[in-house]
């Protein structure tokens, strides 16, 4: 199995976790009065960053590294040694006297102390204290010095020459921000703020890291298919519709028609991993733009698309801080669409599928109809009812649902109108779609045009928008083909606890982006 080295959580400190000893009154470096200043001298105050490494002879270092290098040294002593050029932003800053202060500098999330003294940098302690008076928390700059410890036994780099400004700030950063209005319309100071919402981040990219490892190391090849097309979309989704000139195209809602196009070309594994937008309501685990990860595999039958997906989410579980979701890594309980809602229910579903006896069988059992029913919808309920219901009753615990009726899936392969397919749910919520995909161009031809009708019947914006192209390139033969898609968003949710999708958004859901 797979593994990736590396991925685990850092410790990333918050800047308002640092408190000041002390502090030395200066007015001119009043946000005002800094800005006023660096109006009419910013070449001095943003140069160029090779400008101020020149001025120092120590041997530039990442902070990552320099800890690394001398965290567990425990000969440092005070005694000035190499010297050592460290960037990064001031989070930190303790007066002890006019000649003597301290910082605490961060990059890659890794904090170091610095330590000042007039001497050493070969300053009066009235010109040392006015230069260094005017950083602030927030600053980025540049340090030269040493690698000491302090008597505590602190990691330190004294400094022998005075800090050089790379960037200074010219808001100041709050201490806290807990209006919830406030970090949603300006995310980048809420990530200064409160770096713990750094974490879903760092944990989405991790997990798409894991995925794509997981697919090249079974030799699929990952592709980018269009994000702007015409007609066709590949899912029962509203669509966003714009222009290219005078051209009406549509921002894709999934990639699914165009990587089986590459399959029928030759293509027999492949995958993707990108964004997707569906002209559709916001909640807590939906927006409309949003990221999936979706295969292909020539010969796959959905026996074989079950066991990959138990492989994956085992190598996510072995690869990802997921202790809280052990059961990824065991088989997974697997439940019959209609055998499974029949015998919760105790009462057989209609022969066939229409609005009319569907809503009977909801009469029968006591269900409440949803709004504008359709058949799908209507079988959509008794799935959540029934089914779904049934991943809620174990946390955490993932649950396969397989068989769905074909009325439900018009680009899965089916049979006796049984759809070859399975969905895959945690905690009540979908993860994984897939199925065996239809091959025959004759009978997707027909579901395209059963999809037809029941968006003119059924004015139903969700129906899968035909794609006689696709059609026509099925002609020259798509093989046996297993088919899957997963919400990367979602999923990401779930591995780092959040309980809303704009929390591993980096700039949050539509609404939040519109704001910023």
């Amino acid at each position: 199995m797979l593994r990736i080295v590396g991925t685990r959580f850092k410790t990333i400190r918050r800047y308002n976790s640092i408190r000041f000893v002390s502090r030395v009154p200066h007015d001119a470096n009043s946000i005002s009065n800094r800005r006023s200043t660096i109006v009419s001298q910013v070449g001095q105050y943003y140069p160029a960053i090779d400008q101020v490494r020149n001025k120092f002879n120590g041997k530039l270092m990442r902070i990552s590294q320099f800890v690394e290098k001398f965290g567990s040294d425990t000969d440092l002593g005070n005694t000035r040694g190499s010297e050592y050029n460290l960037e990064g932003r001031i989070t930190g800053i303790r007066v002890l006297s006019k000649g003597l202060f301290f910082m605490d500098l961060i990059q890659d999330d890794v904090t170091v102390q610095i330590k000042a003294y007039n001497k050493l940098v070969g300053l009066e302690k009235h010109e040392f204290g006015e230069i260094n008076s005017w950083f602030k928390i927030g600053d980025y700059v540049s340090c030269n010095g040493f690698a000491s410890r302090t008597p505590a036994g602190e990691l330190t780099l004294t400094l022998t020459n005075h800090i050089e400004m790379l960037s200074p700030i010219l808001q100041e950063i709050p201490n806290k921000l807990v209006d919830k209005g406030v970090i949603n319309s300006n995310r980048s100071v809420n990530y200064l703020v409160n770096p713990d919402s750094k974490l879903p981040i760092i944990v989405k990219s991790q997990l798409i890291q894991a995925i794509r490892q997981f697919f090249i190391g079974l030799q699929f090849l990952e592709v980018q298919t269009p994000i702007l097309s015409g007609e066709g979309t590949g899912a029962n989704a509203a669509p966003f519709i714009t222009h290219m000139k005078d051209t009406p195209v549509r921002l894709r809602v999934a990639p699914e028609l165009w990587l089986k196009k590459l399959v029928i070309g030759g293509f027999d594994r492949v995958f993707e991993i990108g964004p997707n937008f569906r002209n559709e309501g916001i909640d807590r685990s939906h927006n409309p733009e949003f990221t999936s990860c979706e295969f292909y595999q020539a010969f796959t039958s959905l026996t074989e698309l079950m066991s990959l997906t138990e492989e994956l989410f085992a190598h996510l579980y072995k690869s990802l801080p997921m202790d809280h979701l052990k059961s990824f890594a065991s088989p997974f309980p697997k439940y019959e669409f209609i055998p499974t809602i029949e015998q919760r229910t105790g009462i057989a579903l209609p022969e066939k599928y229409t609005v009319e006896t569907l809503s009977q069988y909801f009469h029968q059992i006591g269900l409440e109809l949803p709004s504008n029913p359709t058949p799908v919808s209507l079988l959509d309920k008794l799935s959540e009812v029934y089914l779904e219901s049934i991943s809620a009753e174990t946390p955490n615990t993932p649950i396969i649902i397989y068989n769905q009726p074909e009325i439900m899936s018009p680009l899965a392969k089916s049979s006796q109108g049984i759809s070859h397919r399975f969905e895959l749910f945690i905690n009540g919520q979908e993860y994984v779609n897939a199925y065996e995909e239809e091959n025959c161009p004759l009978d997707q031809y027909e579901k395209f045009k059963i999809q037809q009708s029941a968006k003119i019947e059924y004015n139903d914006d969700e129906c899968v928008v035909p794609d006689w192209e696709y059609v026509k390139s099925m002609e020259y033969g798509l093989p046996p083909t297993g088919g899957w898609g997963c919400g990367i968003d979602r999923l990401a949710m779930l591995i780092s606890g959040c309980t809303r999708i704009d929390q591993v958004l980096p700039f949050g859901n539509l609404r939040d982006v519109i704001r910023q």
